[in-house]
């Protein structure tokens, strides 16, 4: 069923989650989202994923896929907010090129066999029987990461979300609805259906604020977990790392603020 009478659209949707109704062009690779815990399917993924953005360690890999999977969880959340539900058969994660070549994810989703279903039952069951093996196989293939570190990545998405919502002209009737439909997701749903065996929920994570010299007016929050981007070629520490050292983020913070005083 093709979605009527909604005042969101796909294009928020790619904005907000890079999930879309429209196929990429230049794709690299693909699966549907059903597939993905196939450990043959998740490996092709990893190889693929790890060649495109120059990872030295499957570690490194594993982080970056934690945090796309975050904003597909978003997604998802936010359909459900809205009364739809949408199921691990009809969406696909397709692996592209951007103009600059910069391997990215989409995740594409059937629009018409969308189905209007208030209970939100099968949200929950979206993460237990497809994140939770995913995240599981994905940790298994890693050696330093754990489980929850993994899951703090997909908090951190979940973050910019909101931040992107708050910032974007989307109704704030859908920002209230999906914020409240992921707080009682956080209160009711036991972690373990993540493969969590927390008493805290990972997505109830506090998030620390720092300032932000791109936006003075905007504190930005550290990472929850490191996502090891100084362990792709060429790459370095995050300014929101929390491995990086107050010396050195103040460093930081001044170049930044030195370059755009020399710009404007």
């Amino acid at each position: 069923m093709e979605l009527q009478e909604r005042a969101w659209t796909w294009e928020q949707m790619e904005s907000f989650f890079y999930m879309t109704n429209q196929e990429k062009a230049d794709v690299v690779w693909e699966c549907r989202i059903r597939e993905m815990a196939q450990p043959n399917i998740l490996q092709n993924l990893l190889d693929l994923y790890g060649e495109g953005i120059k990872a030295t360690t499957k570690d490194v890999t594993v982080m970056y896929l934690a945090g796309w999977f975050g904003y597909l969880c978003g997604g998802m959340h936010f359909l459900s907010s809205d009364g739809w539900e949408a199921t691990a058969e009809n969406i696909k994660l397709q692996l592209y090129k951007n103009q600059r070549g910069t391997m990215l994810i989409s995740f594409v989703v059937d629009s018409e066999n969308l189905v209007e279903k208030g209970d939100r039952k099968w949200l929950e069951e979206f993460y237990e029987k497809m994140m939770k093996p995913t995240f599981l196989q994905m940790q298994a293939t890693s050696t330093n990461n754990t489980l929850l570190q993994m899951w703090y990545q997909a908090t951190h998405s979940l973050y910019w979300i909101s931040d992107r919502m708050k910032h974007s002209c989307l109704s704030e009737r859908y920002v209230w609805q999906y914020e409240k439909t992921l707080e009682m997701f956080k209160e009711v749903t036991p972690s373990s259906c993540m493969g969590v065996m927390t008493e805290k929920h990972p997505y109830a994570k506090k998030l620390i604020f720092i300032y932000n010299p791109w936006d003075l007016n905007d504190p930005m929050p550290l990472k929850p977990s490191c996502c090891l981007a100084y362990q792709t070629e060429g790459g370095h520490l995050c300014y929101t790392c929390p491995r990086m050292k107050k010396s050195e983020r103040l460093e930081k913070f001044n170049k930044v603020l030195a370059e755009h005083s020399t710009m404007s």
